[in-house]
């Protein structure tokens, strides 16, 4: 290889790719498959959530000011302490919206109608000998799942098999193919799943998705606000919590796909590991963030490759190109075409 900017991208790349990294998955990884986004999803909760009372309508009206001043959706529902029937109503419809994408993600893969890059990654990194592969993700839907069911691997979310699942528990559910231990992704949803519900007795199990919430269950998702921190301190969030920091403070790479570096849950042990072990990290995204760029300049170490879109190409930063060099034609930033430079 040479010193030219895409000879010194493909390395980088391939040096993560070879070193088997834990699979960071923000909201951007998930938009490409049309599940909706923040601003998407704002829109959505301002047409269908119903306030009722005056505490309820206070409140959604604060939330509705701070979006019509361009305020995010996550910001706006931070800095506005909802009361809990006001909570629980946009949880659910926010359950709602991302359920019915992710059931349409679920027919396009099945029906061979839409292609899962995760999934010929995770076949790729999975011809060799680890038998586990960590995913990380705060996204709700599905789509590391049917990825893992469209490589032929084993998933497991933290509970055990079946269709009335229960938590898998201290005890590890551990899956053999034939006379070796399956292939299996690991998926840390450190903010819960569509698939997760909790009963009026506090039991939570995971269920079919359907297009609507089981009777008398609750969505076990956290949703942006106040409460936000109170409630990842509970079950089973606690628990993919503790896992998600094991698996990033071992990791031997990472891998980053349309994730904004705004989590705090995700954040500290992955830039620890960069920062302490300089491990070689890559980043995808369409758009990098500020807080993706502030990673970049403090603290993703020296081996380092992200890639946004541009006008005529790809935008590419590295420890040789801390500005940013354009490769001309190519769309490396997407998760489709990286692959075709690792795989």
């Amino acid at each position: 290889m040479t010193n030219e900017p895409l000879d010194v991208v493909a390395k980088i790349a391939q040096d993560c790719f070879q070193h088997f990294p834990v699979i960071v998955l923000g909201s951007g990884a998930s938009v490409s498959h049309q599940i909706r986004g923040m601003g998407a999803l704002a829109q959505y909760l301002l047409d269908h959530v119903p306030p009722e009372g005056d505490k309820e309508l206070d409140a959604w009206t604060l939330i509705r000011g701070a979006l019509a001043n361009d305020m995010g959706l996550e910001e706006a529902l931070q800095q506005t302490a909802a009361p809990a029937s006001l909570v629980k109503k946009i949880v659910n419809f926010t359950w709602k919206a991302i359920a019915s994408d992710d059931l349409s993600v679920l027919r396009r893969a099945a029906s061979g109608e839409e292609a899962l890059p995760l999934a010929a990654l995770i076949q790729g990194l999975f011809r060799s000998t680890n038998p586990t592969l960590n995913i990380v993700t705060p996204n709700y839907d599905r789509v590391a799942e049917y990825a893992s069911d469209m490589a032929g691997v084993v998933h497991n979310t933290g509970f055990i098999p079946g269709f009335i699942r229960q938590r898998e528990g201290a005890d590890k559910i551990l899956v053999r193919r034939g006379n070796a231990p399956a292939r299996t992704v690991r998926i840390w949803k450190v903010h819960g799943s569509l698939d997760w519900f909790q009963d009026p007795q506090g039991r939570v199990l995971s269920l079919p998705l359907s297009s609507e919430i089981p009777q008398g269950f609750s969505p076990v998702i956290v949703t942006p606000g106040v409460s936000k921190y109170e409630r990842t301190h509970e079950e089973p969030f606690r628990s993919a919590l503790q896992g998600a920091d094991e698996a990033l403070g071992a990791a031997s790479a990472f891998l980053c796909v349309g994730y904004g570096f705004r989590d705090a849950h995700i954040q500290p042990k992955l830039v620890e590991r960069c920062r302490q072990r300089n491990v070689p990290i890559v980043i995808l995204a369409k758009v990098l963030t500020d807080e993706a760029k502030e990673f970049l300049a403090k603290s993703a170490g020296t081996s380092y490759l992200a890639m946004e879109e541009c006008e005529g190409g790809t935008r590419a930063y590295s420890h040789a190109f801390k500005d940013g060099v354009i490769l001309p034609d190519v769309t490396l930033w997407s998760f489709e075409k990286f692959n075709e430079l690792v795989l």
